[in-house]
């Protein structure tokens, strides 16, 4: 079940590599992530930031 969206950066810029968490806080939307996003790139241009989704494992 998806229960939101984490602020990821990527160490290794636009190359494929694994994405670290920039905090704990989880969205609810991608558009909220996404908003955070913009307002940490106008602080730090060159940083790779993206958002990814949260999902909870349904199994008991």
């Amino acid at each position: 079940m998806l229960i939101g969206f984490v602020l990821l950066v990527s160490a290794c810029g636009n190359d494929a590599c694994d994405a670290l968490p920039v905090s704990e806080r989880i969205y609810p939307t991608k558009a909220q992530c996404e908003q955070m996003a913009v307002r940490i790139q106008k602080v730090r241009p060159h940083v790779v930031l993206l958002c990814g989704e949260v999902h909870r494992d349904e199994t008991p």
